[in-house]
């Protein structure tokens, strides 16, 4: 549910070959008081083209945040036709402050946001992606920028924010040579009947990065191993889920917005597309992979695919001459994600490193087959190439440490569809591992 205040609408004159820059006045941001209400500032765009894309679009977003803790807040913009992104979600860690003059292009030169330490100045990398903005539709009307505070006890300011739209606006992001209106120029794996499956992949730089303990009698988050972790697509085609409107409380067929007895989100059954060539044509299959549901806790309200990751803390011992002994400490809980590209990996910067390989546009055949922007029941999916990163400040991203925990190394496992319920070129590598000393519990 959104707030739709009145602010002040500015329009800067555009000045021939600078791009052309539109301006709003900001306002209060709301405390989080048990349910998330995001604080809707309107941008006013016009005399703009009446089509954004690669071409022409927008290139750069920036904005002016005070806020005593930059983790609490989530930060989407919404054009006129409705496609929404991240710019920033829950970014600055325990106790970063403020977005300092900040702006987001597609190939910032700061980095992406989610790597950068606040209080951030500078130009980054958002956490989504502006083509999905710059989606073929008019710029004109009114964009929204969406503030919601997902913790409580500290409020906050937007002082101003601007939209800036300029020629070949995300230079990083060039026309993939295979997609579903060009599917002629698609590979087939060798070797294969040219199925186009997914290969989902831990992408270690996130989760090493990105990984705290807390101690036992920490004020916020006690005994908790906190971490982020984002799932890439090294396939050959894109990972697709589909809904059908076939929704369940247990194995009774029930409208989708039905509660079911125990309090819980009717299950809407899923389905894995899978793509195969033909051809010069994609042809696809819909098989069986799980359900879906409706997730209404903080910054998500969008819909969550069952049983998608397990954390687990593991306790390597001396054993026998079979091996070592394997003893699971603990586990986490959360199991559920949004499926959409919320980035997509570039041979350039690393970021999509996995045993010892950068993946990106150079040497993945089919990069950027799909296109997947949101989180609806529907359809959702990751493309190849893309990833879908969860942050170690979202909700459920830690495993609960036992009090008393002895001091000691300890192996962090990530296993991506644990269940098995998802169809892929290789399963062998959705498991990561990784050690971790911990010594506060």
């Amino acid at each position: 549910m959104y707030s739709f205040g009145l602010f002040l609408l500015l329009w800067t004159t555009p000045t021939v070959g600078q791009g052309q820059t539109f301006t709003a006045q900001g306002g209060p941001i709301r405390d989080f008081r048990g349910t998330a209400k995001a604080d809707t500032f309107p941008i006013r765009v016009q005399g703009l083209p009446n089509r954004i894309n690669r071409t022409f679009g927008l290139a750069k977003v920036c904005l002016s945040v005070f806020h005593a803790r930059s983790s609490d807040i989530k930060v989407e913009l919404v054009n006129p036709a409705g496609a929404s992104i991240w710019l920033t979600n829950r970014n600055g860690g325990d106790n970063g402050q403020h977005y300092a003059n900040t702006c987001f292009r597609s190939n910032g030169f700061s980095g992406y946001i989610h790597q950068g330490k606040a209080p951030f100045e500078g130009e980054y990398m958002p956490d989504g992606r502006f083509t999905f903005l710059n989606n073929d539709t008019d710029p004109n009307g009114l964009w929204y920028l969406l503030v919601t505070d997902l913790r409580a006890g500290v409020r906050g300011n937007l002082n101003i924010v601007s939209l800036t739209f300029e020629t070949d606006p995300t230079p990083n992001a060039g026309q993939p040579p295979c997609s579903f209106e060009n599917p002629a120029y698609c590979q087939c794996p060798p070797g294969t009947n040219c199925e186009l499956l997914p290969d989902l992949v831990i992408l270690p730089r996130f989760t090493q990065t990105q990984i705290k303990e807390y101690a036992w009698n920490d004020p916020n988050y006690p005994g908790q191993l906190r971490f982020a972790a984002s799932i890439g697509n090294i396939g050959d085609g894109p990972l697709e889920t589909w809904g059908k409107q076939e929704w369940y409380c247990g194995d009774k067929r029930v409208d989708s917005t039905v509660r079911c007895p125990d309090g819980s989100y009717a299950r809407q059954r899923i389905y894995q597309r899978v793509y195969q060539k033909q051809g010069d044509k994609l042809i696809t299959t819909d098989r069986p992979a799980g359900t879906n549901y409706y997730d209404n806790q903080p910054g998500h309200n969008h819909y969550h695919v069952d049983d998608w990751v397990e954390f687990r803390l593991v306790k390597i011992k001396p054993g026998t001459r079979a091996g070592p002994r394997r003893q699971v400490i603990a586990k986490g809980r959360k199991v559920s994600y949004c499926l959409f590209d919320s980035g997509i990996c570039n041979n350039s910067d690393s970021l999509c490193t996995c045993n010892g390989t950068v993946y990106g546009e150079r040497n993945l055949p089919n990069y950027g087959l799909g296109n997947y922007g949101e989180c609806k029941s529907m359809k959702q999916g990751i493309s190849v190439g893309g990833y879908d990163t969860y942050g170690v400040m979202y909700e459920g991203q830690f495993i609960k440490l036992p009090r008393g925990l002895p001091k000691g190394t300890y192996q962090l496992e990530i296993e991506i569809d644990p269940t098995g319920s998802i169809r892929e070129r290789d399963r062998a590598n959705n498991l990561f591992t990784m050690p971790i000393h911990l010594s506060k519990q």
